[in-house]
């Protein structure tokens, strides 16, 4: 920091107390000790500056490259580093400025640049090959819409930490204490100023880098921690680049104090006062310093929990049991936890309860359990440990709780309120659940017991949706409560889910939809029959009850707000639209956002669709929830979204529409009119003639829908285009999925396949209307290296929901009949198959 100052042109006397605050720093203190990488940010930052503005001064070359090689590794040391080079940028403009010196600065920046970017080569192709290394910790903690905090009220709590209010978090601080007392603070604003009314004065352009580095460096690099509005504001650790540039304006501020003094006694002891004030510094800041660090934060009880104290001791304890043909669970906040891997001979063994939302008994033997305190024992687990035995309480010397330990020689007895038997994909059964009762803006407590049937092969997280009898997902849960690395068949896994209930849910009858997916695919494992057969993606668990709750103290705000008093006691908060655009046949998404305080008489919500000469008709007459919860019935004071999608009519005209909402009395009296925006009907385009076709089958499903017909052509060599051409024989009821199945030589499923709504999820049955003709066409790749022989082709409809098929008959021809071009089997038709030559 010393060399620094003076390569910077700084008075001495600036430079010493700059150095004398940087070593009783308490920020700079605590990270020199905690061993993280950040703390190695601040000494590259200081020695590329230096060497490149002893390069600039001297024109001497390997300076020049020599700063260039430390600000490529500067790279290398904390993500905060990436805005280093923003600060550089800004800083070093002057020196192109001057038409004299344009080439020779120019020459000598890029001595600088070429070194630079040959140390960040490897750094620069690592994030070309992983993109999402470079991205991941950015998104993570940059701003996002969910976050309450305003990127300017962050950016004025991060000024705070300068003087006033700092970090809050124990780890990286003592919460609140600010980087400066009052009194530097102050001098800090003062020699910030300073600076900038120098900067008006002529001077060298090397001198004027200098005064930039100064003045830009408090609000570049303090934008890390500014930024991260997901995160703890303001930060410490992001802050870590504000060193050591920030230090020398408290000694200019003195030095400016001092001088001014001088100037007024008419005194020439400036040199002398600054010696005396930075031993007194010195002196005093380390008495400070050092009874902060070792008596005040170390001592701190919450500091021994964050940073993982409760585990270390565990640690210890676990080492120290046998542990041979036991099976040991450990909880944590995080799967795998770092400070046990470093720390237990024994983390191979360890088998992870991520967030104590689960536990597992294994198939036999005796099993251990260790809690931590952050990660303690939920209520929920004591009925499973009331016969289990307690082998720890693990204090520390200052009497903190640290840990829990139980033993237990057999698994205990389940009381399965509500037992089921499903099995997905022969890897996992659903051995049953409990579930209670939620009111909105809480949580509903579910429990769901699993048995591990097999060692998956791939990586699967449950998940339980929270839906209406409409199928709108209003919540869902994803917690990997157990790592399915970690499954062992015979495993029973009993896991607690709090399945939050948004404010604004309607009270009335839910479902959940449990399952379980690839979180690297999204691909969902699949439920099976007791025949072994698809049966669907997940369990649905129908009847669930949901009760009004109070309304929240802040209301959600809906995207569109209104505001709008309908009657004394009712407001229309807002709405949701969906997309402006809407196909005839298809729904428009539109929600509702009401705040009732008060019983409410009979009212009616009317939809109307107005073209420009206010000429029109009514789209839907309708009470909220579908009708199913009229505004007479409301329990107030309540908070609902009312999800509405009307549907527009298959024969609408195409046009611009405005969506205009009206709130009806008893006697249809428009007690509010209120436009929601503007609609664009697009006419949906509707063959009802079947095209020319290879095959005829006129195949019906469900009595449904109807197979016509079919063409097969050959594109390439294994490759198809399967064309399918179905005709709605009424309206379908639901919305069916297509599959195609491309079987082995010996029938089996599958060399290829693809369930999807026809035209690739595009046109949904629902929206079919009656002898409408659709072509649902698939391109088919099939495997390398198949033997010459027959491929069968198995086509039909299902229920995704719970994968069952519709029966399909031709006419009077019985199942399993051969047709002149394919065969009926019960819920398939087996079109004419691929056939593979040598």
């Amino acid at each position: 920091a010393y060399w620094l100052g003076r390569e910077m042109g700084l008075d001495r006397r600036v430079v010493l107390i700059a150095a004398i605050l940087l070593a009783v720093s308490f920020w700079h203190l605590l990270f020199s000790r905690l061993g993280f990488r950040a703390i190695t940010q601040p000494l590259l930052q200081a020695l590329t500056l230096a060497t490149l503005l002893h390069g600039l001064r001297r024109d001497r070359w390997p300076w020049l490259a020599a700063a260039g090689i430390l600000l490529g590794l500067t790279a290398y040391t904390y993500l905060a580093a990436r805005l280093f080079p923003v600060l550089l940028l800004l800083a070093l403009l002057p020196l192109l400025a001057s038409r004299q010196q344009r080439w020779l600065r120019s020459r000598q920046l890029l001595m600088v640049l070429l070194p630079g970017v040959v140390v960040l080569v490897p750094l620069l192709l690592y994030f070309v090959q992983h993109p999402d290394a470079f991205w991941v910790r950015i998104t993570q903690v940059a701003p996002d819409t969910a976050v309450s905090l305003p990127l300017a009220e962050s950016f004025a709590k991060s000024l705070q930490m300068f003087f006033l209010v700092g970090d809050p978090y124990i780890r990286f601080n003592i919460p609140g204490r600010p980087l400066f007392n009052s009194f530097w603070g102050t001098l800090l604003v003062v020699g910030w100023l300073y600076t900038l009314w120098r900067w008006s004065q002529r001077s060298a352009d090397w001198e004027r880098v200098t005064k930039l580095l100064l003045l830009f460096n408090p609000l570049v690099m303090l934008l890390p921690t500014a930024l991260a509005t997901a995160e703890i504001v303001p930060s410490n650790l992001r802050a870590i680049g504000l060193i050591p540039l920030i230090f020398y304006l408290p000694g200019i501020g003195l030095a400016v104090l001092l001088q001014s003094l001088e100037n007024w006694l008419r005194s020439r002891m400036v040199t002398v006062t600054t010696l005396a004030i930075g031993l007194v510094v010195l002196l005093l800041g380390s008495i400070t310093t050092d009874r902060l660090y070792n008596r005040v934060w170390a001592s701190d009880p919450d500091l021994y929990y964050a940073s993982d104290g409760d585990l270390a001791d565990a640690a210890r304890f676990l080492d120290a049991q046998e542990t041979e043909d036991t099976a040991v669970y450990v909880a944590a906040l995080h799967y795998q936890h770092p400070t046990l891997a470093f720390l237990s001979d024994k983390y191979d063994a360890v088998k992870w309860l991520p967030g104590s939302q689960a536990l597992v008994f294994p198939a036999n033997g005796p099993a251990l359990y260790i809690f931590p305190h952050n990660s303690p024992l939920p209520a929920w687990t004591e009925p499973y440990f009331s016969t289990a035995k307690q082998v720890a309480v693990g204090t520390t010397s200052a009497d903190l709780d640290a840990f829990v330990a139980y033993t237990t020689a057999v698994s205990p007895t389940l009381n399965i309120a509500h037992a089921t038997n499903i099995n997905f994909g022969n890897v996992i059964t659903l051995l049953g659940y409990t579930v209670e009762t939620a009111y909105t803006g809480e949580t509903m407590p579910l429990t769901l017991f699993w048995r591990v049937q097999n060692t998956p092969t791939l990586n699967y997280v449950p998940f339980v949706h929270l839906e209406d009898v409409w199928q709108y997902r209003w919540s869902q849960g994803e917690a990997d409560a157990y790592p399915s690395a970690q499954w062992q068949p015979g495993d029973t896994i009993v896991q607690h889910v709090e399945l939050p209930v948004p404010p604004g849910a309607p009270p009335g009858s839910y479902r959940l939809r449990i399952g379980l997916f690839n979180p690297d695919t999204g691909e969902r494992l699949a439920r099976l029959d007791g025949d072994g057969r698809y049966a669907g993606s997940a369990f649905i668990l129908e009847y669930v009850g949901v009760l009004a709750g109070p309304i929240p103290d802040d209301l959600p705000q809906p995207p569109s707000s209104i505001g709008n008093q309908v009657i004394p006691g009712l407001r229309l908060l807002g709405y949701q639209l969906g997309s402006s655009t809407i196909f005839t046949g298809d729904t428009l998404g539109l929600s509702l956002w009401w705040e009732a305080t008060q019983a409410l008489p009979r009212l009616t919500t009317r939809l109307e669709l107005l073209r420009l000469d206010n000429t029109g008709r009514i789209l839907l007459d309708t009470q909220p929830v579908h009708g199913g919860y009229p505004f007479h019935f409301w329990y107030t004071p309540q908070f609902l979204i009312d999800h509405v999608d009307p549907r527009i009519p298959a024969a609408f005209p195409a046009g611009e529409y405005r969506l205009q909402l009206r709130v009806l009395d008893a006697e249809n009296e428009t007690l509010l009119k209120h436009t929601l925006g503007w609609v664009n009907v697009v006419a949906t385009e509707r063959l009802f003639t079947p095209p020319p076709m290879q095959f005829k089958l006129n195949a019906i499903f469900g009595g449904e829908i109807a197979l016509l017909g079919y063409d097969v052509e050959a594109t390439g060599e294994d490759q198809y285009v399967l064309r399918l051409v179905w005709q709605g024989q009424q309206t379908p009821t639901t919305d069916y999925t297509v599959f195609v199945h491309v079987l082995d030589a010996d029938g089996v499923c599958c060399l290829w396949q693809q369930d999807t709504m026809p035209q690739q999820n595009q046109y949904p049955t629902t929206r079919w209307l009656p002898g409408e003709v659709v072509v649902d066409t698939y391109q088919i790749t099939l495997p390398d290296g198949l033997a010459a022989d027959k491929y069968g082709v198995e086509v039909g409809l299902y229920i995704a929901e719970t994968g069952q098929r519709l029966q399909v008959s031709m006419g009077s021809t019985p199942a399993g009949t051969l047709s002149p071009d394919g065969v009926l089997a019960g819920d398939v038709v087996y079109v004419r198959p691929f056939i593979v030559e040598d």
